[in-house]
């Protein structure tokens, strides 16, 4: 009988145990990010040479230098921004950076949209 009320008192502790443990993704809803920004803007060469902007995220500005033998007429940058959000132009898009070039980013609750004005020099 003794080691009955034993097994009894585990069985009421494992049952206690497990009844107070839930998992932390049960129930939780992740609000979609209000981020929108624009955290990499690079343009290729060849393969193996790039060249990264410099982006001021304050001034919502992207200023990038690249040699005189790149066409500005035809540049397809490749842009990253914050997870989830969306740009426009879409990275890779071919692009004519003559005059500055304006780039949308909409974080991914739609609630967040920053302009950042891109501007490519030789």
């Amino acid at each position: 009988m003794r080691n009955m009320k034993k097994y009894i008192y585990l069985f009421i502790m494992l049952v206690c145990i497990m009844s107070s443990c839930t998992r932390p993704e049960d129930g939780l809803v992740i609000p979609p990010s209000i981020n929108a920004n624009l955290t990499r803007f690079r343009v290729y060469q060849n393969q193996n040479i790039y060249f990264d902007a410099i982006i001021d995220q304050e001034a919502h500005t992207v200023s990038l230098t690249i040699p005189e033998g790149i066409d500005k007429t035809t540049i397809r940058p490749e842009i990253i921004v914050s997870e989830g959000a969306v740009v426009t132009p879409a990275s890779g898009a071919m692009q004519d950076f003559t005059n500055p070039v304006e780039y949308t980013v909409v974080s991914p609750n739609g609630e967040t949209t920053n302009v950042y004005t891109v501007t490519v020099n030789y």
